[in-house]
């Protein structure tokens, strides 16, 4: 049985999700994890099963976490490029069918296209003329008269200079709404005034299913519907086709209509037959919510850890192959009272071993405890301490106060531990919501990680 789960669903998961993180007793946190290789070739999997087991080998490898109250929409980066073809806003497809229908220009705009360039025989041309000559007005400009190129472009929104630095890649840029007079000191006056200008149920465009033949004039474009003053004309080919239909008014105004739920277009006249033409319907209006617009289902958190972020970061050379997202990690009940949120800026959580005397044990070793034979990596080693972990390679076996420890590869390398102390989180607790294995990342004081973390729908 055939199903689709829609974006508006999708969409509103992804504003639930931002909802919670905005919420002051939430707490969300991107995290590092395993130092340790892979495998013998340090190859990161190439496929993982969404199951409690890479959940907990993702705990098990935990190093550090950082808390990040940035998350945003993002959609698929389309640079407006002088001698491209774009495709018009289409209400049948989804953003990925429908391709390029929008673009990002160098002054951070972004525009709809409304009406692709054609030539007299009906065919698609390429886009010459920047859209940011249009501006940021609230109007479909050129709906009437288009660009030089035949182009039509509806402005949108600009993306501001922070949400550019936070969400914007090679691929993806920001797609924000402005929910209230709040959100202007963040996002420009110009797209609150684009989303109040927008017009419920207005039809923006006219999809030619088939061209028909035999056209020796212009045929009378009729639509049909529950709204009210749409209007459109047709063109004829040199070949006798419809080769577009697009909005028109001999007023000079801007037809789109109103109010529009359903609407049929009925072709008569001009000499020819069987021409099929379906109306675009923008439902809300276009630019009423940009995310609606360009079917944004995609979400992006940020963060940026610099250095070793008070001490609670590896650097000097040492490395992370995981990065995932946390909510509500809690503190270990041996630092404080039980069920204990954690709410600061960022944590380790990474095991300590005291260790007295010490000759030799340093970071990237595997320790083997000489009474029981647990074994753990050793992360990061300073004053006469050792942060670890333990996962599936080397097991769970603890280890003893008292205990001597020896280097896996070099038993000249020893220690004795002194004390085995809990990290500043429990990396057993809180919700895991994102895991992803990559190659290994190294890390040193001097180093900013631009971490763009980004969830699809």
């Amino acid at each position: 049985m055939a199903a689709i789960v829609t974006n508006s669903f999708k969409n509103q998961l992804i504003r639930s999700l931002i909802t919670d993180l905005a919420d002051s007793d939430n707490n969300y946190y991107i995290g590092y994890a395993k130092s340790d290789e892979w495998n013998t070739t340090d190859t990161p999997p190439t496929t993982t099963v969404n199951a409690d087991r890479e959940e907990r080998n993702f705990r098990s490898n935990l190093q550090s976490i950082i808390k990040t109250t940035d998350l945003s929409f993002v959609v698929s980066r389309y640079n407006w490029v002088s001698g491209t073809t774009y495709r018009a806003y289409r209400d049948d497809q989804t953003a990925t069918q429908n391709g390029q229908y929008y673009v990002f220009t160098e002054s951070n705009r972004v525009y709809l296209c409304i009406r692709q360039g054609k030539d007299a025989n009906g065919n698609s041309v390429v886009s010459t003329v920047n859209p940011d000559t249009i501006g940021t007005g609230t109007t479909i400009s050129g709906a009437t008269q288009p660009l030089a190129d035949g182009y039509v472009w509806k402005y949108l929104y600009t993306v501001t200079a922070s949400n550019l630095n936070k969400f914007a890649t090679a691929n993806f840029i920001p797609v924000e709404f402005v929910d209230s007079a709040n959100d202007l000191a963040a996002i420009p006056q110009s797209q609150k005034d684009v989303q109040d200008a927008a017009v419920a149920g207005s039809i923006v465009g006219y999809n030619v299913i088939t061209a028909g033949t035999g056209y020796t004039s212009t045929p009378t474009i009729t639509i049909v519907g529950n709204g009210n003053n749409a209007k459109a004309r047709a063109s004829v080919t040199t070949g006798g086709a419809i080769g577009s239909v697009v909005v028109d008014d001999s007023s000079g105004g801007f037809p789109f209509g109103v109010g529009y739920e359903y609407a049929e277009v009925t072709v008569s006249g001009g000499g020819g037959s069987g021409a099929v033409i379906r109306p675009v319907i923008a439902k809300n209006g276009l630019g009423a919510d940009p995310r609606n617009d360009l079917r944004a289902t995609t979400a992006m958190f940020n963060a940026k850890p610099t250095g070793d972020v008070n001490g609670d970061f590896l650097i000097g050379g040492q490395d992370f192959r995981q990065i995932g997202v946390i909510k509500d990690p809690k503190i270990p009940t041996s630092r404080s009272s039980a069920d204990s949120d954690f709410t600061g800026a960022n944590a380790s959580a990474l095991n300590i071993l005291s260790l007295s005397p010490v000759s030799g044990i340093a970071a990237d070793q595997t320790i083997v405890g000489q009474t029981d034979g647990g074994k753990a990596f050793v992360d990061k080693f300073e004053t006469n301490k050792a942060y670890y972990h333990q996962n599936e390679n080397t097991g769970f076996t603890p280890f003893g106060i008292g205990e001597e420890i020896q280097d896996s590869a070099d038993a000249a390398n020893t220690a004795t531990i002194t004390a085995d102390s809990d990290g500043e989180i429990d990396p057993f607790s809180g919700k895991i919501l994102y895991i992803e294995n990559r190659d290994a990342v190294t890390r040193d004081a001097a180093q900013t990680e631009d971490v763009k973390i980004i969830i699809q729908l």
